[in-house]
């Protein structure tokens, strides 16, 4: 394995890697990162090759290399992403497949990860354990979701199409259960994937065999990957944090600055947008991403795509908050909307369910007061959409703006620079996480998003809608 080569390596101070990081001018656990994401591939082939004739090899093999990831990685702190495994299994089996499982499986495992936060996460962009424990996290308590949505159908009870689709009857086995842990593609990084699909893989309910262009839609995949890497590269590079913390970044007028803050963010969602492509085409590869429910244009071919945690067409040409959110770190909405969003249905309350859901997101990605001030930007902006959308569409000048070819693409431009200039805004607390921090790029920035989004509903809103009435 080259994981425990290279451990191996390092620990004898043979290990090429900390040269190579320093000769690109990344830091040792980044290049780590990368390395380990571009092996999953060569993994997924020689599983094809010598492991897929043999099920009984299956799980021990993806367990044998997601444990060579993660050693490689974060050495014995790999330990801290079995234990909350062990506990879904113990409390399965001792509690059943309901309610209070459910509970115990996101208490204990919140619980673990803000802590792990509390003791490991510094001012700097960290990768630690707690990498691929917040996306283990997710896992699990989606499981404990699953196996009581499989016990509301064993008592017929109604469930949504979705809930249909990922629903357990059946206690996960113990070997099946720290393979879906350590899936090698998805194990740093994500994407998400249900313990359903995991087992309709692992049983070959996929054509695999007989749907040979899967390989071709992963090279197309890999090869997406790698350029985004590149441009991120190049990008971020040009456009940096630091310069917008400097002296320099004021004497560029408000409008550049402004502007050069929502190119730095975009080059920034590079970082992960590469990542997860270079994830997933892994994934594709091994023959996880099989979505049967889709067919292709032609009608003729399956979609690969059921692992997929970027829609690039819809992010690059995105006009709206709306479609940052729809394209860009799919598997995550989805947890969000299904496992939170949707099950406090009860509260009876949209925007209290939606704040709810993005509290939750972001505890889950840190303590830091950046992340709850990002969210709290999405929350604001999303509000600020939805409600002005809604109020113009109904117009005669709305409609004819958008009936006008010219006057479309002009509106089509500016929109796109409002996406881009406030995504930009939005991910400054995400980066710098610091409240001294992103207040002073703020500050830089003139408070522009502030202006713009936190007074809509209490001055914005009633002057639009008074023009509205006069029209």
């Amino acid at each position: 394995m080259l994981g425990l080569l290279l451990s191996l390596l390092a620990m004898a101070n043979l290990s090429p890697v900390p040269y190579i990081a320093s000769l690109l001018g990344t830091t040792e656990p980044a290049l780590k990162l990368l390395i380990s994401i571009l092996f999953t591939y060569p993994m997924a082939y020689m599983y094809h090759k010598y492991v897929w004739p043999h099920r009984q090899m299956r799980n021990l093999y993806f367990i044998a290399c997601g444990f060579d990831i993660a050693f490689f990685n974060f050495g014995m702190s790999m330990i801290h992403n079995l234990i909350p495994a062990l506990v879904i299994h113990c409390s399965t089996m001792l509690l059943g497949s309901g309610m209070w499982n459910v509970i115990i499986t996101i208490i204990f495992n919140m619980t673990y990860l803000v802590l792990g936060y509390f003791y490991t996460e510094s001012e700097n962009y960290d990768i630690t354990w707690t990498m691929p424990h917040c996306v283990l996290t997710l896992k699990l308590i989606a499981l404990s979701f699953d196996l009581w949505d499989g016990r509301k159908l064993e008592n017929n009870e109604t469930l949504s199409e979705n809930c249909m689709k990922t629903a357990l009857t059946k206690r996960p086995g113990f070997l099946e259960l720290i393979a879906f842990v350590y899936f090698p593609s998805c194990f740093l990084i994500g994407p998400l994937f249900s313990f359903r699909r995991y087992l309709d893989f692992l049983n070959d309910h996929y054509p695999v065999q007989e749907e040979k262009h899967f390989s071709k839609v992963a090279m197309t995949r890999l090869i997406c990957g790698l350029l985004y890497l590149g441009a991120f590269q190049i990008g971020g590079n040009i456009f940096t944090m630091e310069y917008m913390q400097s002296e320099d970044f004021l004497q560029m007028s408000i409008i550049s600055r402004n502007l050069y803050c929502g190119v730095w963010g975009h080059f920034i969602l590079y970082k992960y947008i590469s990542c997860w492509l270079l994830a997933e085409a892994s994934a594709i590869r091994f023959g996880l991403s099989y979505n049967g429910d889709m067919k292709s244009e032609d009608k003729k071919t399956s979609l690969w795509d059921g692992c997929t945690n970027i829609k690039l067409w819809r992010f690059e040409s995105a006009t709206k908050f709306q479609h940052y959110i729809d394209s860009f770190n799919c598997n995550t909405n989805h947890f969000a909307a299904e496992y939170i969003y949707k099950r406090l249905k009860f509260l009876g309350n949209r925007n209290l369910s939606q704040g709810l859901t993005l509290l939750f997101l972001a505890l889950w990605h840190g303590v830091r007061s950046g992340y709850y001030m990002t969210f709290l930007m999405e929350f604001l902006i999303i509000y600020f959409e939805k409600e002005f959308e809604y109020i113009i569409s109904s117009t005669n000048i709305y409609k004819r703006m958008w009936a006008n070819t010219y006057v479309k693409y002009f509106v089509y431009f500016i929109l796109k620079l409002y996406t881009l200039v406030f995504m930009g805004w939005s991910l400054v607390p995400f980066d710098v996480k610091v409240f001294s921090k992103w207040w002073e790029v703020y500050a830089n920035l003139y408070f522009s998003g502030f202006i713009l989004f936190v007074p809509w509903a209490f001055v914005y809103k009633r002057i639009v809608l008074a023009l509205k009435k006069a029209m």
